[in-house]
């Protein structure tokens, strides 16, 4: 009855990872990611290949995407392609933390993830996060076993899954990297044979780079071309501040103020205490205190998390790259090692109550991000628009890529001006107001105030002297919709 318990308690884990991130899928808007994700999956297989190699990200997701597609477009469908992954990561956590330590690590590894906030936000957006987060997390478990087991199948798996990891997300090179210091680490240790160990390790590594070969060039070019520009723009240069923000972030998700203050405080004091814990028993506490193998999962797990964070921090000082959407490959260890710090705890109440106080309140971070408005409300905005289109009007976006969640709303229903260029200079608004006013009746303008379009509100400005006002609305996320009277007033 033990052993089967075993079993059926990690199936129930992943079932309640299921329900909590298909619950309430498609109850907020598609925004600016997602609806660009949706657009490059429309393409076909030729088309999105340019597209992408044109923009900052590789292809693989895209291309599952264009192929999940087929089921439908709605938000529940496109959506559950990433829930599927998130899901997929917490069953390979599951694995991975048994195989660092024990079932009983394992259960509340995976307890911590099904609930996580922030794991669920982005298991809930059609974007390639959560996958790229899923392979580095196998590609790390296959590494373990092929290290521990020398199973050429295992080695396999490996490159295959590192591969796919990095035709998700470039940031899994840093995860690769961990596993690459970590594999040497052990090979040299003696733990595993060294010669057939680092033989096959290392023709591993080499297929990873020559499967990744063909794409190459194409990120170079991305990088070289100003990609994720937009992190140095809207982020900047991590601070010292920006590493305890990510991991306030790991612990109650992206919205902690949703949180009772007090609440969230015994969160993070909790989650250190754990970490403290885990790490505790390597450093200070006897050999036989910290078995060999407790020793390794934790160091395997901070090394897992530390080095791929810090590297990302150090390069972003010279090129910003640093934010949370990126780093969830550093997610499950987080996790992992908190579990073994529960585990490595004196007394068994103290256990029991601890794990039940955490899981309660990251319940409470899902239930909270439930009742929040997150993303843009595209939807309501479009709706809006769509029902008091006339004959003669058009809309008008700043920035000019909020056209594509309108798109997605309403294709077709409104015809669209995307002469506005980012960032919006004064002879390219005026170019674009001459000509709305030689064709159109009305205006529809959509103006967010932000550091992208026009931040010093030139497009706006113009409009405003130019045409008559009829209505002003706000939507949350998505800035004013300004509707102008065109014919008539010039």
């Amino acid at each position: 009855m033990r052993r089967r318990l075993e079993n059926l308690l990690p199936v129930m884990v992943v079932l309640l990872a299921a329900l909590v991130r298909f619950w309430g899928l498609a109850r907020e808007s598609i925004w600016l990611d997602e609806a660009t994700s949706i657009m490059i999956a429309r393409m076909d297989v030729r088309t999105l290949i340019v597209w992408v190699a044109a923009d900052i990200h590789p292809p693989l997701y895209y291309l599952l995407l264009h192929a999940w597609i087929a089921l439908g477009q709605s938000e529940f469908v496109v959506r559950s392609l990433s829930v599927l992954f998130g899901v997929g990561t917490v069953a390979v956590t599951w694995a991975l933390a048994r195989e660092l330590f024990d079932s009983r690590v394992a259960l509340f590894s995976v307890l911590l993830l099904a609930l996580s906030p922030l794991h669920v936000f982005y298991s809930q957006e059609a974007r390639m996060y959560v996958a790229a987060a899923m392979w580095s997390t196998l590609g790390s478990y296959l590494l373990l076993l092929a290290l521990r087991r020398g199973s050429r199948a295992y080695w396999l798996g490996y490159f295959l899954a590192n591969t796919l990891a990095l035709y998700t997300h470039y940031f899994a090179a840093f995860a690769l990297l961990f596993q690459a210091l970590y594999a040497l680490l052990h090979i040299w240790k003696g733990q595993a044979r060294p010669t057939s160990a680092l033989r096959r390790w290392l023709w591993s590594t080499v297929g990873i780079g020559i499967a990744f070969l063909p794409w190459l060039p194409t990120l170079v070019g991305q990088v070289l071309g100003g990609g994720g520009g937009w992190v140095e723009r809207a982020i900047g240069r991590p601070s010292a501040m920006s590493l305890v923000d990510t991991w306030l972030q790991f612990s109650v998700g992206l919205e902690g103020h949703l949180y009772p203050a007090a609440l969230r405080r015994v969160a993070y004091l909790l989650f250190a205490a754990l970490l403290l814990s885990a790490v505790i028993a390597v450093l200070c506490s006897r050999r036989d205190a910290a078995p060999a193998r407790y020793r390794d999962g934790v160091l395997f797990c901070v090394g897992s998390v530390v080095l791929p964070l810090g590297l990302i921090w150090l390069l972003s000082q010279w090129k910003p790259m640093y934010t949370i959407r990126y780093l969830l490959a550093c997610l499950p260890p987080y996790y992992i090692c908190a579990a073994a710090g529960l585990r490595n705890l004196r007394w068994k109440g103290l256990q029991l109550v601890t794990a039940f106080a955490l899981l309660l309140i990251l319940a409470a971070g899902v239930w909270y991000n439930y009742q929040a408005l997150q993303k843009p409300d595209w939807r309501s905005a479009t709706a809006y628009v769509v029902a008091r289109v006339q004959p003669g009007d058009v809309g008008l976006f700043s920035p000019r890529w909020n056209y594509k969640p309108f798109d997605y709303y309403a294709p077709g229903r409104l015809e669209l001006d995307l002469d506005l260029p980012v960032l919006t200079t004064a002879e390219a608004a005026q170019a674009a107001v001459n000509d709305i006013s030689q064709r159109f009746k009305r205006v529809w303008f959509f103006w967010e105030e932000n550091h992208y379009g026009d931040p010093q509100g030139i497009a706006k400005r113009l409009l405003d002297q130019r045409f008559r006002v009829l209505e002003t609305t706000q939507f949350p996320g998505v800035g004013s919709v300004i509707l102008y009277q065109v014919q008539g007033v010039q």
